[in-house]
């Protein structure tokens, strides 16, 4: 079958062939047709599409203490991400600080994603130890870019800590991430380029809202 790349996605789908009549020009009916045919293969990639992203893990908010369990799923997913190279991992860790602390984890962060200030293993952990840092509880939208095709995987609106995947994804090189939340009604701005490791799990240790 004749396929071509999706603009959006950058993998094959089906191309319809114009159908002819017998004077050589399409018929009204064939047309609608093809319109309701298309409007089906669209729908259909649109759910192929919304089945690539796998939550594998997830954790609601929860009060400050012990965050074992965190550097214990960050582990977890270092050691799945290497027996998985050609699928891209993601741990998200929303989190929200005091607006008097800005600064000081502004200063800290490693690249800002859209709205969101990105830090450390030791500088999250140690954070949300001394209640610095929390878990975030406003629902936010996590995006990757690729910055190859430009295609955007969006993943659905979410709460505490996610793990996502994207499987299959040899051929994301480079990538951008970027947070939306309920706090901005324009598009967020994407942070600098990410290049993909195969085998490496993307800690997105992140204060979003920023």
């Amino acid at each position: 079958m004749l396929t071509a790349d999706c603009q959006t996605f950058g993998y094959p789908v089906p191309i319809l062939a114009s159908a002819r009549g017998r004077c050589g020009a399409p018929t009204a009916t064939r047309l609608g047709a093809l319109a309701v045919a298309g409007s089906l293969l669209l729908l259909v990639a649109a759910i192929a599409i919304a089945a690539v992203v796998v939550i594998r893990w997830e954790r609601l908010p929860v009060a400050p203490g012990d965050f074992t369990w965190l550097t214990k799923a960050m582990a977890e997913c270092d050691a799945e991400a290497e027996k998985e190279p050609a699928t891209v991992h993601f741990l998200v860790v929303p989190m929200a600080s005091a607006p008097a602390d800005d600064g000081r984890w502004k200063a800290k962060s490693l690249n800002n994603i859209g709205n969101a200030i990105l830090l450390t293993q030791r500088d999250t952990i140690g954070g949300l130890e001394d209640g610095t840092l929390r878990i975030s509880t406003e629902q936010y939208e996590f995006s990757v870019r690729d910055e190859a095709t430009g295609g955007v995987y969006s993943l659905s609106p979410s709460i505490g800590v996610k793990k996502f995947l994207v499987p299959d994804a040899d051929q994301i090189k480079e990538f951008k991430l970027q947070f939306r939340t309920g706090q901005i009604a324009n598009e967020a701005a994407w942070g600098a380029a990410f290049q993909h490791r195969q085998g490496t799990c993307y800690w997105v240790n992140a204060i979003i809202g920023h």
